[in-house]
């Protein structure tokens, strides 16, 4: 067999499958063993990874050939070892780090509701507007509301990138042909989405005050709601359809009488709004009707 240059631009996969073989191999079989059995002693461990790393290397040796019977190419052997070796060191301090850490830290029940941060500025004491109370963490979601609408409209309509998500969101293979990057457009969207609903999140544990594993169900539910409730795809549908929501709540919390009225009755009126609109104006309040043509 022939030795080549691994660093070298052409070579492929196959000829580095020994090295990653050796490597993949060290790593597997240390943790399988270290499931069976979490105390193993140095010699063991040792011998774990010198076997590990002859099985990974033949294997890889062997779907190299497989896959292409005219390669003649071999990592070499200290190669192999140093691959194997820094894999199973690395897989090791891992390993001990992970038990300090489970073992010293003090780890919160996951059904338990753990109190949110509270700033004195937005949690602080309500105000009194006449005879109207308002909770000074409803004003900081407002004020973010209002910010994050404004911010996103500017983004969306007056920024490249902007522009290409609106292209890519109408015909994403005419937008890769006109030079947008698609990949690089989603994973702005993606990374925009996260942004936004680290704000929501946020402002949802201010006005809780605690928060818990099951919080961002129904937040999440009602926010696909006031999307389409206001239309989808539209940004001022969005803002809209939430207002919308919010006050159908806090109406039917205090003007609906008898049975169907009070806290536990929300949830239900607003999803009957959701259901009309759906059946009136399926497009949403604010949605455009989109007609197919042939």
């Amino acid at each position: 067999m022939a030795k080549i240059d691994l660093n070298h631009p052409l070579s492929r996969w196959f000829d580095r499958a020994p090295l990653l073989g050796g490597a993949g191999g060290a790593v597997a079989l240390w943790i399988v063993v270290r499931l069976v059995n979490r105390d193993l002693n140095p010699l063991l461990i040792i011998g774990v990874v010198v076997g590990g790393a002859l099985v990974g290397t033949a294997l890889g040796l062997l779907a190299g050939l497989l896959v292409r019977r005219n390669a003649r190419a071999e990592a070499p052997l200290p190669a192999i070892a140093a691959a194997a070796v820094g894999a199973a060191v690395v897989a090791e301090v891992g390993w001990v780090l992970f038990k300090k850490l489970i073992t010293t830290v003090e780890w919160p029940s996951a059904k338990l509701r753990i109190p949110f941060p509270q700033i004195d500025v937005v949690t602080g004491k309500a105000l009194q507007v006449g005879g109207v109370t308002i909770q000074r963490s409803a004003l900081f979601t407002v004020g973010a509301l209002l910010i994050c609408a404004v911010l996103l409209w500017f983004f969306i309509n007056r920024t490249r990138i902007g522009r290409g998500m609106q292209a890519v969101s109408q015909d994403p293979d005419t937008a890769r042909l006109m030079g947008i990057n698609v990949d690089r457009i989603i994973v702005v969207a993606f990374a925009l989405g996260a942004v936004l609903a680290a704000i929501a999140g946020v402002s949802q544990g201010l006005q809780n005050t605690n928060i818990d594993f099951r919080m961002g169900f129904l937040a999440g539910l009602k926010a696909f709601t006031a999307a389409v409730l206001g239309g989808i795809g539209n940004i001022y549908g969005a803002v809209a359809g939430g207002l919308v929501l919010g006050v159908v709540e806090a109406m039917a919390t205090q003007y609906i009488p008898g049975q169907f009225g009070g806290s536990t009755w929300k949830d239900v009126w607003a999803f009957v709004i959701l259901i009309l609109v759906l059946v009136f104006r399926p497009q949403g309040l604010l949605g455009a009707r989109v007609v197919d043509r042939a």
